[in-house]
């Protein structure tokens, strides 16, 4: 979808937050948002070509020229409920994932200042690494515009 901001038209993921949420990220209380990975939320966010010629790389040999696999076009989430009576505009600088681990957690504190996971992991520490979920994080750097939150 597109938005507008200052004049400018720009590329948006649209998703649907609850309000509580968004009025966290409205008072800078959350700085990230996540989103289940999901085939839906997959093929949003990932840079197919991007994999392709990651894949070419390391065969290659080439390793340390890969690229994150991530859409970096779209740098703006229009958030919104099903009720559509607000909505908050975002510019996101980083889609990334994560796994809901120890060490995920504290790679979102240490990087973010989010704190979301850091007692969640630990009700996926006994299983095996294959089944510990993965999340897409979104990092928000700035809010751009807000409707009805208010």
């Amino acid at each position: 979808m597109k938005i507008n901001y200052n004049g400018q038209e720009l590329d948006a993921y649209a998703l649907i937050m609850k309000k509580e949420n968004a009025l966290d990220i409205l008072s800078g209380k959350k700085t990230v948002e996540f989103r289940a990975f999901t085939p839906k939320y997959e093929k949003m966010f990932t840079d197919f070509a991007q994999i392709k010629k990651n894949d070419e790389l390391v065969a290659q040999g080439r390793e340390d020229e890969c690229l994150p696999p991530f859409n970096t076009e779209t740098g703006a989430v229009h958030f919104y409920p099903y009720s559509n009576n607000w909505h908050l505009n975002v510019l996101i600088d980083e889609i990334g994932t994560v796994d809901v681990t120890e060490k995920g957690a504290k790679f979102l504190a240490e990087t973010f200042g989010c704190h979301e996971y850091d007692d969640q992991w630990q009700q996926f520490a006994h299983l095996p690494s294959e089944e510990i979920p993965f999340v897409f994080y979104l990092h928000i750097e700035k809010v751009l515009d807000h409707s009805g939150l208010c």
